[in-house]
């Protein structure tokens, strides 16, 4: 039939401009970037980086609520000042997949109702967060990497990160940190309330708790190789707002765990103690008034503490070494209770109390001092 060859081509080249414009669409959904980014842009649409970028100052801005930014595997370098990436008062802004180095910070929040996400992002410059919501994810740990995070009045969720730098937490509620591994650093929380910390491993990176800090969870993480207490936390001032330290691992720290304030309803039970230098746990009420709560320290194991002391001497003058040392210039009332703590092979004692200071909750394994002490049994 004349002309029908002609109609054949022209409706197969009109099917693959339909193809070839549904894979178009499909790489590039609708509102992404396809242009260049350049240092000091204000992003109001989802983005895709095609190249590295380097900046002066800094670099990129968040203008928009739901914006994503996928560093599709490159770098944003900075030359030490600004910021890498500003978000204030955005919502749903994701950041994925790459990068952030050279800035002062490399992502900055400032403002409430701010809500990040970054998913496999590298930050080699710290996070500075005031006010928002963040949370930091990786694929791996090594795919999460933060180099310190200072966050005031906002909430902080870390999962599979690698942690390193000064990480400070103020006002930060509910936050949490788990699966993660925070080395080369250290973890101070304070004025927090039920936030919880599980699954870590702090390789040099103390943990401290501060007395505002309330009805905390401190759960299956390993603290090891501080020079100093692997994890300080203090007194909480209500029965109800007790922290909880339980089921982790304190070994070849200088201290395994510290306390200024005689346990004051703070729980510490069924953790392991091993081969710490100083000693396991180090208690010590340095007002000489009484505040000790009755909340136990039960069922943790010492094994291997205090073989390399590195001199303290507590207030009364008496060495600190084996594997739970309480020290007040005051008896306590009411005294901390301990119950069915046991260990072997520690250097000096396993319970060092004086009396006034403890009450015998029963099953205490290993030797203790000084005697007499009507207190307190040990077998």
């Amino acid at each position: 039939m004349p002309g029908a060859p002609t109609v054949a081509i022209a409706r197969g080249a009109v099917a693959c401009l339909l193809l070839l414009s549904a894979a178009l669409t499909s790489a590039n959904p609708a509102g992404a970037s396809t242009s260049a980014v350049a240092c000091g842009d204000v992003l109001t649409t989802n983005t895709t980086l095609t190249d590295d970028l380097t900046c002066p100052g800094g670099a990129l801005t968040i203008g928009a609520n739901d914006v994503d930014l996928d560093l599709n595997g490159h770098t944003i370098t900075g030359s030490g000042t600004g910021n890498g990436l500003l978000v204030a008062g955005r919502r749903g802004t994701t950041v994925r997949n790459g990068t952030i180095t050279g800035f002062a910070y490399g992502i900055y929040v400032d403002f409430g109702g701010t809500v990040l996400t970054a998913t496999d992002v590298r930050l080699l410059a710290p996070v500075d967060v005031w006010r928002g919501t963040v949370t930091f994810t990786g694929t791996r740990r090594d795919a999460c990497l933060l180099s310190g995070i200072r966050l005031i009045d906002g909430l902080l969720t870390a999962d599979r990160c690698t942690v390193t730098g000064q990480t400070v937490l103020v006002r930060s509620s509910g936050s949490t940190i788990r699966d993660s591994a925070l080395t080369g650093g250290s973890l101070t929380v304070s004025a927090t309330d039920r936030s919880v910390f599980t699954g870590n491993v702090f390789d040099a990176f103390p943990m401290g708790l501060s007395n505002d800090s309330r009805r905390n969870l401190v759960k299956t993480n390993v603290f090891k190789n501080s020079p100093t207490a692997g994890l300080g936390a203090n007194e909480t001032f209500l029965p109800q707002d007790a922290n909880t330290i339980e089921y982790n691992v304190f070994t070849g720290n200088d201290i395994g765990l510290h306390s200024s304030s005689m346990l004051k309803h703070l729980i510490v039970r069924k953790n392991v103690f091993n081969g710490n230098k100083t000693v396991g746990i180090f208690v010590e009420n340095p007002w000489g008034t009484n505040r000790a709560g009755p909340d136990p320290v039960s069922d943790n194991v010492f094994v291997g503490n205090g073989h390399n002391p590195s001199g303290l001497v507590d207030r009364l003058g008496q060495t600190v070494q084996g594997g739970i040392h309480l020290t007040s210039r005051a008896a306590l009332t009411p005294p901390v209770t301990l119950r069915n703590n046991v260990g072997t092979g520690n250097a000096g004692h396993l319970i060092w109390a004086p009396p006034g200071t403890v009450a015998d909750g029963g099953g205490n394994q290993g030797p203790c001092g000084p005697t007499p002490n009507p207190d307190l049994t040990c077998w």
